[in-house]
């Protein structure tokens, strides 16, 4: 499940592990030795629909981003506040996967064992809330500053 003791891979070892998860058109680009990004189509059961996926590494950088390019999430929940997700300025919705104060990924872990398949399952959480408006996926997620004085006032 990792590459040793908190040792971090280059983007190659990455891509590399990344080219082992069997998912049809699947393409992995490393940009300048910068960053590698991986896109896929993923569906996370056989009555699911089809969700492409972005998946965004950065050498040193703590957290990679996982971000759904498509459907637009938002416009599938008729514009309510997605759970479990993070402010991103980019296209698509970049998603909260993991809980960081618990330490619950590292960079020494492989992204094929847990991004991918975190994914999928958080996908999965995802059409059971659009279809009860529960989530049942677990988890806690950071608030802002504002989102608190919104809640409490």
């Amino acid at each position: 499940m990792s590459y040793g003791p908190r040792r971090a891979p280059n983007l190659a070892v990455r891509a590399m592990d990344l080219s082992t998860v069997p998912l049809p058109n699947a393409t992995w680009k490393i940009h300048s030795g910068r960053e590698l990004v991986y896109r896929f189509q993923l569906s996370p059961s056989a009555a699911s629909r089809v969700y492409e996926c972005e998946l965004r590494v950065k050498p040193g950088k703590e957290q990679p981003e996982m971000i759904i390019l498509s459907p637009n999430l938002r416009e599938l929940s008729g514009e309510k506040r997605l759970p479990h997700t993070y402010q991103y300025s980019g296209k698509g919705i970049k998603l909260c996967l993991w809980r960081p104060k618990y330490g619950e990924w590292n960079p020494s872990m492989k992204l094929s064992e847990t991004y991918i398949p975190w994914t999928a399952e958080w996908l999965l959480y995802f059409e059971h809330w659009l279809a009860t408006g529960k989530w049942e996926g677990g988890g806690e997620h950071p608030t802002t500053k504002s989102t608190k004085q919104t809640r409490t006032q």
